[in-house]
């Protein structure tokens, strides 16, 4: 009995090294269009634990500046996921952003190896981007809006992570498939509504929107804002005018993440519908089932296509 006991107890001992092998891994993803794509490939994946660094209802972080708060989740995390094209410009440099996570962890960055990289506002042609450095002002952060584009990220969010996490990279990899298809298949609806479509050229409050556009044929004609946030002079709204008229523009796009007031006196003044679209850049706290809030939202954004431009 003293043996069976001392057993026992030596087994007991040995419990907390397990309890401690077995801590949830914190998986963080930046922003919320990159946490859609991580909380589906990690999931049910035995010791992780998925969170969202930025607020859900954040937008786009041109300008964010990061809380207290925010490097506290930072210090926690395991393997951070990111964009990588620019668009978490809060965490500064590469050796910035490693001192503010814990020693020893990875960094995912969404964008790594994508082709057909969208340059932004007047940068030249499309390319692809490495990830491995700091992304070039002339590439387009705005993946999220396009679910063709959202499909690549998810693949290669799987392909690094399998690589950091070697024993789980098979239900990873079984993850990204299922979400990259219903995202290709989504992208597919895309096409098929802009080829319904009776007309195509459009203006937009700013550069989100042009892979959506790449995705379902629209032309972007213009963006109304030169830079993220900066709006347009009066001579810029009077060429905007000119331009809209000159290459038969039929509706402005904006976005509910930004004042409505310029893309709405174009309208007005040219007479064309000017209509909101989501580019999915934030949503909701709380979701359960991200990827179906994401396909929803984007039947949406077609539906009001349909509706404003008309179809064949």
């Amino acid at each position: 009995m003293k043996s069976f006991l001392s057993l026992l107890l030596a087994l007991f001992l040995c419990l907390p090294a397990t309890v401690k092998a077995e801590t949830p891994r914190e998986f963080t993803a930046t922003v919320f269009p990159v946490w859609i794509l991580l909380k589906e490939v990690a999931k049910d994946v035995p010791g992780v634990n998925v969170d969202l660094l930025l607020p859900a209802g954040s937008g786009c972080p041109h300008d964010y500046a990061m809380t207290p708060s925010d490097r506290r989740r930072l210090a926690k995390a395991d393997v951070l996921v990111m964009n990588g094209l620019g668009l978490e410009g809060f965490l500064g440099h590469a050796t910035k952003r490693h001192s503010l996570l814990k020693p020893g962890a990875s960094i995912v960055i969404a964008a790594q190896d994508l082709s057909d990289i969208l340059p932004s506002e007047g940068s030249g042609s499309s390319h692809s981007h490495s990830g491995h450095e700091e992304a070039p002002h002339s590439a387009n952060p705005h993946l999220f809006a396009s679910p063709s584009m959202m499909a690549k990220m998810t693949r290669s969010i799987a392909a690094q992570l399998s690589s950091v996490d070697e024993a789980h990279a098979q239900l990873y990899a079984a993850n990204a498939e299922k979400t990259a298809l219903r995202l290709e298949a989504l992208a597919s609806e895309c096409r098929n509504t802009g080829e319904k479509l009776k007309a195509r050229t459009v203006i937009t409050q700013h550069s989100a929107f042009d892979y959506l556009a790449q995705d379902i044929g629209l032309t972007i004609a213009a963006h109304i804002q030169p830079h993220d946030g900066q709006e347009p002079s009066a001579r810029g709204m009077l060429d905007l005018v000119r331009l809209i008229r000159a290459k038969n523009v039929v509706a402005v796009l904006i976005e509910p993440q930004y004042p409505a007031r310029a893309g709405r006196t174009l309208a007005a003044e040219t007479a064309i519908p000017c209509i909101t679209l989501d580019p999915a850049a934030n949503g909701p706290d709380g979701l359960r089932s991200p990827l179906d809030w994401y396909e929803k939202l984007m039947h949406e954004n077609l539906r009001t296509l349909e509706q404003a431009l008309g179809t064949r």
